[in-house]
């Protein structure tokens, strides 16, 4: 798994807040790999 930029681990932490380690661990790679949010990981 390629690190996260800081928007990344944002997001991450956010939706981990709302939905719970697991589920919100899957909603944020879902999202990612569907291209609904992008510049999360670094390059590299």
């Amino acid at each position: 798994m390629s690190p996260l930029t800081a928007k990344g681990e944002k997001i991450k932490r956010a939706m981990i807040k709302q939905y719970g380690k697991e589920k919100g661990e899957e909603i944020f790679f879902k999202s990612e790999q569907s291209g609904k949010i992008k510049g999360v990981k670094k390059h590299g």
